[in-house]
């Protein structure tokens, strides 16, 4: 989750919770970059190796346009888990704020 919600029944002031939520987005925006640059050298990788094997002679080899289609691909693979952990993040919040699960 991006967001700190604490299972204690603590109470926070708006200043209080905020701050703890700057100090969490850091440590989590961190985690989340260090894991894009590791997906990222690994795509990099996978290119690399692909465009490096022997073919035989009647194949044709990878197109530069295959190998942006499958950047591109791997980036909105990122994208897609961020907005995912985002949204379920927002969730969680809005289920703590407002007290229950059938929040719309």
């Amino acid at each position: 989750m991006l967001v700190n919600l604490p299972v204690s029944s603590k109470t926070f002031t708006l200043d209080e919770f905020v701050e703890m939520q700057e100090e969490c987005v850091k440590k989590e925006s961190k985690k989340l970059k260090s894991k894009n640059f590791e997906v990222e050298a690994a795509v990099e990788d996978l290119i690399k190796i692909v465009c490096l094997y022997k073919l035989m002679e009647n194949v044709t080899p990878i197109s530069e346009d295959e190998i942006i289609k499958i950047q591109e691909y791997y980036g909105w693979l990122m994208y897609q888990a961020l907005f995912r952990s985002t949204q379920i993040s927002l969730n969680k919040m809005k289920e703590r704020i407002c007290g229950g699960k059938n929040v719309t």
